[in-house]
């Protein structure tokens, strides 16, 4: 089976179980008992999701025409829309890998470029950052386009009732990032981060609106993170979704933050969180299934907030500029097209990212721009 049609098996399963659980929730006694509002919020976003899942069909056989023509289109646009944050978190790895400012695209440029990936065939988008709060302008946007799933990753700390009403009217999903507990979470990004992370998760559950919850596993969180008492948490919360996101040694001297071989063991293990009332995403995943990286546009491509096309937001590496050019041209560049033909020798290794493991791989196929030679140095 080739790699595409994996992916969207997949992807397929993923949002019809999406959609079964959307609608034991909205039937379930907890909403049944928590008030018209609530009620109507938890059926809304059900109907919200069937169509969805609906729409990511017929996405997936644009894709399949396009790979038929010879043309790669991922299933996945992963877009920071922003550097700017209001938090300084320990590790950050955007401010790490992109230091500099940089012109940002305009709003309504990011959204020529989003309309221009659903009618390629992008079924989801992650928006995120920097903070994407910052940009509400852009979010208020987003939230207008039809089909396509759409989560934004936030630390949660500028959810206002501005924020909680658009998430709540608008298919798009909020992810917040947490690092496992309240301590861990206090570590790496402040005081009382993590509180003000959950009530903003509590606002949207007393809407019935879907919310879901990240985590960035490292050697030091993961055994608390992958724990049954803290999945157990996670459904308490009411969360729809949580992602588990493999720490990435981007800075050095941070090798030991890597998880260790039993912790990765018990993140591969479907089972941990098959029978979880929400669904999870492990990122970057299981590289060997789909025969390698899924990085620059195989099934995934980031485009960062200046427009430049990356291979994955883990590998700054980029010879194109989807604000200047387009999506499409973008994502035939040399460079694009390269990587995608060596996915092969892009598969699993230690420290999650197979294509930043690799930098000076991708560095030496003499596509990169002068930032991309800068962050291998």
């Amino acid at each position: 089976m080739e790699p595409f049609s994996v992916f969207d098996e997949r992807n397929g399963a993923f949002f019809r179980r999406a959609r079964r659980a959307a609608m034991s929730r909205a039937l379930s006694p907890a909403a049944l008992s928590g008030g018209l509002r609530g009620l109507a919020g938890s059926v809304r976003s059900a109907v919200r999701l069937a169509a969805t899942a609906a729409f990511q069909g017929g996405q997936a056989r644009k894709r399949a025409a396009a790979a038929a023509a010879g043309r790669s289109v991922p299933g996945i646009l992963i877009a920071s829309v922003t550097r700017r944050c209001n938090l300084d978190c320990a590790g950050c790895y955007s401010k790490a890998l992109r230091p500099g400012a940089a012109p940002e695209l305009s709003d309504e440029r990011f959204e020529e470029l989003f309309r221009e990936a659903a009618e390629m065939g992008v079924g989801t988008f992650l928006v995120a950052g920097g903070e994407p709060l910052v940009r509400m302008d852009l979010l208020e946007r987003i939230a207008g386009l039809r089909g396509p799933a759409v989560a934004v990753f936030t630390n949660g700390t500028l959810f206002d009732e501005t924020a909680e009403a658009l998430f709540a009217r608008s298919g798009m999903v909020p992810i917040f990032s947490v690092e496992g507990d309240e301590a861990f979470t206090a570590a790496r990004r402040g005081e009382g981060i993590h509180e003000k992370a959950l009530a903003a998760a509590a606002g949207l559950k007393r809407r019935g609106a879907p919310f879901g919850l990240s985590v960035t596993l490292t050697s030091r969180n993961a055994d608390l993170a992958l724990s049954d008492a803290f999945l157990g948490r996670v459904a308490e919360l009411g969360a729809s979704v949580l992602f588990l996101i493999e720490y990435v040694p981007v800075q050095p001297g941070t090798d030991g933050l890597v998880l260790e071989a039993r912790q990765k063991a018990l993140l591969d293990d479907a089972t941990r969180f098959s029978r979880r009332p929400f669904m999870t995403v492990s990122l970057p995943g299981d590289e060997e299934a789909f025969g390698g990286c899924l990085a620059a546009g195989r099934g995934f491509i980031h485009l960062a907030a200046d427009g430049s096309l990356e291979a994955c937001p883990f590998a700054p590496f980029s010879d194109s500029n989807a604000g200047a050019e387009g999506l499409a041209a973008a994502l035939a560049s040399p460079l694009m097209r390269e990587i995608r033909s060596r996915h092969a020798e892009l598969t699993e290794t230690r420290g999650g990212c197979a294509l930043w493991n690799k930098r000076g791989w991708v560095a030496s196929l003499g596509s990169c721009r002068a930032d991309a030679g800068r962050a291998t140095a």
